[in-house]
């Protein structure tokens, strides 16, 4: 069974091919995933945006690229705090 991706990381790497000029290829090599997974994305993503607002700044998840990726980093920093916390418990020395 292969893994499933959230609907912002699809909706993330298809903004990174259409609007950054990523190649597909070299993208879904970095992202650990098949290029024609990821151009399923694109193409499902320039449907999708096709019908919703006319500013290509704007996707189906309603953030803009920028918010995508201040959001992501957010996250990120979030867990690795906690993954910080949790080594420190684990690396304890017992008394």
């Amino acid at each position: 069974m292969g893994k499933h991706h959230d609907r912002d990381f699809k909706i993330y790497a298809a903004r990174l091919v259409l609007e950054e000029g990523r190649k597909p290829r070299e993208l879904a090599e970095e992202l650990n995933i098949s290029t024609p997974t990821l151009r399923n994305w694109v193409n499902i993503y320039k449907e999708t945006n096709e019908e919703g607002p006319a500013d290509s700044s704007i996707g189906f998840s309603g953030l803009s690229l920028k918010e995508e990726k201040d959001k992501i980093i957010k996250d990120l920093q979030e867990e690795n705090e906690i993954l910080k916390k949790a080594m420190h418990i684990f690396t304890k020395q017992p008394k």
